[in-house]
């Protein structure tokens, strides 16, 4: 499938009706099928002027380095605790849950009256990579020095790829003890970005798992998609999503295929991305004291994503499973 920038031209009947004419030869020849007022440019990945593009090539958060020195503090004078230890850890898995329901959101389609199927999306923003590898050090007490060098190195690798991240997470809820059995597909080539300047962008790297038909009784299905920092449209290197006007990421699909059939509907997943005023950081850091009796076993990863969206510790097991499936924690 031919994936690109796409946008509605303003141009006279005449001009309209030959791309249409073009464009139905292409559509012929890739599969694809636009409709008649849209054009297919091929991804042509550009650098913009700008060196804010890459949002993955900033220096780390200072909230991730305090975290780190409350358990092992960079004075050789002073030693780490155990409840040092035990405090940063805490404080770190509670940034991590922050950060996960931030840069998350969910919709759910009922597949019957008993059954439906959640469809969760999170961008894996630079402060969620950091806060998953901070927990990650904390837990295995991997590093007591050198925390900020190791962590600019995840950053830059992750920067390396060019791409905004994207996690996608579908999860079956049966209410039933014998539930009907249905089948969900995503049409995940259609799954695309929708920026402030009215450019829809497809996605250059997708997990294929995420394109088969998903049983109503099978495990939770998950991969990554991939979109473009930049590309060229109309002949300009466009920023996908300049902070200037990108308020929101906002991602969309125009159906569900929900036992072989489209059901008709669009989805939206929306995640605000820049405030108006800038952002708002504290120039200090908290460290929350771990609450007597806490069970230290929550502050692992977690393989599967919990089913149910409105369980109570939802949004803290969803954490664990982001921070696993970034790690791949558990599969070691």
């Amino acid at each position: 499938m031919t994936r690109g920038f796409l946008f509605s031209p303003r141009r006279t009947f005449v001009f309209a009706l030959f791309d249409f004419l073009i464009l139905s030869i292409v559509v012929g020849l890739s599969g694809c099928a636009p409709t008649q007022f849209e054009t297919t440019i091929p991804v042509v990945i550009c650098t913009p002027e700008s060196p804010l593009v890459n949002v993955y090539r900033v220096a780390p958060q200072p909230w991730a380095n305090a975290i780190f020195e409350s358990a092992f503090p960079s004075n050789p004078s002073s030693q780490s605790s155990e409840q040092q230890i035990l405090d940063a850890r805490y404080t770190a898995f509670q940034q991590l849950i922050k950060e996960t329901t931030r840069w998350s959101d969910s919709k759910t389609a009922k597949m019957d009256d008993s059954s439906q199927v959640t469809i969760t999306l999170t961008y894996i923003s630079p402060e969620l990579l950091q806060v998953v590898f901070l927990n990650q050090v904390l837990k295995d007490r991997s590093i007591t020095n050198g925390f900020q060098d190791q962590l600019q190195k995840v950053l830059n690798n992750v920067a390396e790829r060019n791409e905004l991240l994207f996690l996608l997470t579908m999860t079956m809820k049966n209410n039933n003890v014998n539930p009907t059995p249905h089948t969900v597909k995503i049409p995940i080539q259609s799954m695309v970005m929708n920026n402030a300047e009215n450019i829809t962008i497809t996605h250059t790297h997708d997990d294929h798992n995420l394109e088969q038909f998903i049983d109503s009784s099978a495990d939770p299905v998950f991969g990554y998609l991939a979109y473009p920092l930049a590309g060229v449209s109309a002949n300009q290197c466009k920023w996908t999503l300049d902070p200037k006007y990108n308020t929101n990421i906002v991602i969309t699909v125009p159906f569900l295929e929900v036992d072989g059939v489209g059901n008709k509907k669009p989805y939206f997943w929306t995640i605000p991305y820049i405030s108006l005023i800038g952002p708002v950081t504290s120039s200090s850091t908290y460290i929350w004291p771990l609450p007597g009796g806490y069970d230290q076993n929550l502050m692992t990863p977690l393989m599967l994503p919990p089913s149910d969206i409105n369980q109570a510790t939802y949004l803290q097991d969803f954490a664990r499973f982001v921070w696993n499936q970034i790690t791949l924690a558990n599969y070691y």
